[in-house]
């Protein structure tokens, strides 16, 4: 998406209305970007998150969320799989590929306290995913447990390497897989791609009724 485009247009424009001028310029700014964007697959709706056959639940996706929330339940444990798609960056003028944020968090009935593990859904060059990484671990008795006063432990990072790893592949045997963090990236992506295109036609068609 070319947010910064879109934005720059109808920001040059807006100053022109302000002198007098007519939506015109709103409208053809819209409407090349919804023309970019129908260009680009996906240009219809977002695929099926397959998390059934990766081995865990789609608890929730709605069309108009940005997130997503995958469970996979045990006789002995449950595993939730949240993930969103960091923010936007960019380099120049070119936004460079997203990553998809997770946090999972691991728990036994009835024993406290819970796993959240923090991960990060990398994007390789090109935009392919590449896997994660894990940026953060902490317990906490219940989920949204904590704050900045409470300890949660030192970075990932300076965890001692063959604990890091350890720790990967624990995740690793939970289901938490590099094509698991791949799927939900590319859903996510789709989704978001949905979500903007309906987004822009909404504007344009109050720009429309303008005319």
């Amino acid at each position: 998406m070319f947010l910064r485009r879109l934005s720059t247009s109808a920001s040059g424009v807006l100053r022109r209305r302000r002198r007098g001028a007519k939506d015109d310029g709103v409208l053809a700014a819209l409407r090349a970007e919804i023309a970019h964007e129908l260009s680009s697959p996906p240009s219809s709706s977002p695929s099926s998150l397959h998390s059934q056959a990766l081995g865990f639940a789609t608890v929730s996706d709605a069309p108009r969320a940005q997130d997503v929330l995958l469970r996979r339940r045990g006789d002995a444990e449950e595993v939730h799989v949240s993930a969103l798609l960091a923010p936007l960056r960019f380099e120049g003028e070119e936004p460079l590929p997203r990553d998809a944020l997770m946090k999972v968090f691991v728990s036994k009935p009835g024993v406290e306290p819970l796993l959240r593990f923090d991960c990060r859904a990398v994007a390789a060059a090109g935009g392919a995913a590449a896997g994660y990484d894990i940026t953060a671990l902490s317990y906490h008795a219940f989920p949204g447990d904590g704050g900045d006063s409470k300890y949660e432990g030192p970075d990932f990072g300076d965890l001692d390497p063959k604990l890091q790893t350890a720790l990967k592949e624990y995740l690793l045997a939970r289901g938490v897989t590099p094509e698991l963090a791949t799927s939900l990236r590319e859903h996510l992506l789709q989704k978001e791609q949905v979500q903007y295109v309906s987004w822009l036609k909404t504007l344009e068609g109050m720009f429309t009724k303008d005319h």
